[in-house]
């Protein structure tokens, strides 16, 4: 199957456009959000998602806990769905996020902590879903209708509604600026993302199991990564954070070991944080090549050129923003899995056992 004949590379493509019409919406909704939540004296923000929709309150918690003095936990919606437990929402901002609205599990959530008198906030692509029915405030995602099964246009604009609130209830305006372009840097990310899977998809066309290995801001990345290679190519992946891996899985790690790195360079002001940072990164590979592993770096970070004798780095031009560079990551992660799946012979838009909405109860 050719790739770009697929309808997910058609969505993966239009993400762009996506993110220019979600700014094009929303924007009345995050100013009354921000509001609300003072005025309640909201301190804590309850989380509450599946899948892609999970991974995308992930890069949600890390950013708003650097930029807003507000701290971020997730939700078990089972908890509440399966259990009737007694967890108190009142008094906190409480999200539920779901592409199609329909995931009834977070439903359950958004229902009982609206009952319980906290600030409900929906982030679904259908303004007409049931998540989005029962909450005080929604984002809707305005990404277009996505048909292929696997979330990729949908995903990219998840992560840009939570990066645009997190600068706003950070109140930092200077980031709501400087981030209401990305809609236009996101074809050059896409044209770089393209060729570089390009080699990355035939190096790993035949890769049947491996890790995918990411931390901090762009952390979830490891775990969307994953996901995509699971649900369209059948790949047994599994995501990790760098430095839980040294905490057990490690040992699954030997000769031949396919390994997908995400490593960013640092955007901080610190020096001394920097350096940490970027020894953190340069640990964790170099023990991953003594063990023999088959590594697959994506960096913005040319500092890790100094590996392309030892392992497969692909480097973007440097973005200089983490917060940023998880858009680039997310398109190389999209294409990816879009080509190895064609390439292998399977449909994309069609996983094997799979439905477009799962509605998890």
């Amino acid at each position: 199957m050719e790739y770009k004949k697929t309808l997910m590379w058609k969505e993966i493509s239009e993400a762009g456009e996506a993110l220019e019409n979600f700014l094009s919406v929303n924007a009345d909704t995050i100013n009354g959000l921000t509001a609300a939540v003072e005025k309640k004296g909201v301190k804590n923000i309850c989380l509450a998602g599946r899948g892609t929709s999970d991974h995308a309150l992930i890069y949600f918690k890390y950013i708003v806990e650097i930029l807003s003095k507000y701290t971020a936990g997730y939700v078990g919606p089972s908890v509440v769905n399966m259990y009737d437990g007694n967890v108190d929402f009142g008094g906190n901002l409480v999200i539920g996020c779901s592409q199609s609205g329909y995931a009834a599990d977070v439903i359950a959530v958004i229902e009982k902590a609206k009952a319980q008198g906290a600030v409900t906030l929906a982030v679904t692509n259908d303004t007409q879903s049931p998540l989005a029915a029962c909450a005080d405030f929604h984002l809707y995602l305005n990404a277009g209708k996505e048909v292929s099964v696997a979330a990729t246009k949908t995903f990219t604009t998840q992560l840009y509604a939570f990066l645009i609130l997190a600068c706003a209830l950070g109140k930092r305006g200077d980031l709501i600026e400087k981030y209401s372009s990305l809609y236009k840097r996101i074809p050059a990310y896409a044209k770089q993302a393209d060729e570089l899977t390009d080699v990355a998809a035939l190096k790993l066309k035949d890769m049947k199991d491996g890790f995918s290995l990411a931390r901090g801001i762009t952390y979830s990345i490891a775990f969307e990564s994953a996901l995509k290679l699971q649900e369209t190519c059948y790949i047994r992946m599994r995501g990790y954070a760098m430095s839980d891996f040294y905490h057990g899985p490690m040992a699954m790690v030997g000769e031949g070991t396919y390994l997908l790195i995400y490593a960013p360079a640092f955007s901080g002001s610190d020096a001394a944080l920097e350096e940490n940072h970027f020894a953190d990164q340069k640990k964790c590979i170099e023990k991953m090549l003594s063990l023999g592993a088959d590594i697959t770096l994506i960096t913005d970070n040319a500092k890790f050129d100094e590996y392309k004798d030892k392992a497969n780095v692909y480097t973007f031009a440097p973005v200089g923003d983490e917060f940023e560079c998880m858009f680039a990551f997310a398109l190389f992660a999209q294409m990816l899995a879009c080509k190895i799946s064609c390439a292998s012979g399977n449909n994309p838009d069609n996983p094997k056992a799979l439905k477009k909405v799962t509605i998890t109860k």
